[in-house]
Formats: C-alpha cells, structure tokens, sequence
C-alpha cells in the first residue's frame, strides 16, 4: 500500500487516536516538551536531567525488549558502513572529494587554526586529491565510462584509488572530530 504524505500523516493519526495505550503515549510526549518549553524560562538542570535519564531508560528498555532485532540491525548498519566504504557508488565518492575540496579551502582561508592543525588537514586531504587525480586519469586513459560502477570495479587500480581514498576520508573526518571534541570540552579534560 503505497500512502503519500498526508495518507501517511492521517494514518499515524487515525491509529494514535484509536488506542488508549497510544493517546497515554501522547500526553505523555506532551507533558516531556511542555517541560521543556517551561524550563526556558526557569533554567533548571533537574528537568533537562530527568528528561535524559528517561531518554536512556527507554533506549535501554528498548534494547533489552528487542535485543535480537537490535544487534540484527546494528550489524546491518555496520555492513552497510563497510560496503559504501569497500565499494563506495560513484556519486558517494563525488559527494567525498566535494566535501574534501570546501575543507581543503575552509582550512587554507580560516586564520584562526594552528599552523599544526593545517598541516595535520593538508596530510589528509592533499592525498585524497592526488588518489582522485590518478582515479580520473585511469579512468580517462582506459576510456572508462565513470558512471558505470562496473566498469571502474573490475579496475584494480581504480578500485584501489577509491577505496583508499574514502579510507583517508573516514580517518581524517574520525580525527578532526575527536580533535574537535577534545577542543569543546578541553576543561573537563585537562585538571
């Protein structure tokens, strides 16, 4: 059954209003978000407290209820990862060295990162440039059709430029984060 959007809308409605366990769950969701708008004004900890702590307790209720579904989807999420990193779509790895291009330009035109910072990023990403410069000349010399996925995969050699390339990405956007973390939250760290 094929529903557009607003067939998909009145449905939730229509089965939320149908239930007395699913119009509990609404005033509930309620009650959370109008405490949530009151404490703008109050500022109080204790509520944004209880509201995470609930927030884990149902993550971990529903890990435990459906713990088997919940590891089964993991898995396929982290295949997932490992497939459109092993054998990334093409338009994917288009998306990456775009990505990488405004980092390249943000990193050379933003005074305010360290010299220690440009480099770390300039080790990262002028690698990634020189892999999607031989990709598109074995790919222009070989007279691939770069759209067509097959014909770049059965490539070795492209194969390998992609798959190394996007490994460099996945490591260099791990590291600016955990680097970006560390610098947000360096008080606590550092005592």
């Amino acid at each position: 059954m094929e529903l557009n959007l607003f067939g998909k809308i009145g449905l939730i409605l229509k089965e939320c209003f149908s239930s007395f366990l699913y119009i509990e769950i609404i005033v509930i969701f309620l009650l959370l978000f109008l405490f949530l708008l009151f404490n703008f004004k109050y500022q109080r900890k204790s509520v944004i407290g209880l509201i995470s702590v609930l927030l884990v307790y149902f993550l971990f209720s529903f890990v435990i209820l459906f713990h088997e579904d919940f590891f089964l989807a993991l898995r396929d999420i982290i295949k997932k990862i490992v497939q459109y990193f092993y054998f990334s779509p093409i338009p994917i790895y288009y998306l990456t060295i775009l990505i990488c291009a405004v980092m390249l330009i943000k990193t050379m035109l933003t005074k305010k990162h360290s010299k220690r910072y440009q480099i770390v990023s300039y080790l990262f990403l002028f690698p990634i440039f020189y892999l999607f410069t031989l990709f598109v000349t074995e790919a222009s010399t070989s007279q691939m059709n770069i759209n067509e996925i097959t014909d770049i995969y059965q490539n070795p050699f492209t194969l390998s430029c992609i798959q190394l390339s996007q490994l460099i990405f996945f490591l260099y956007i791990g590291s600016f984060s955990l680097y970006y973390l560390y610098r947000k939250n360096r008080d606590r760290f550092v005592k």
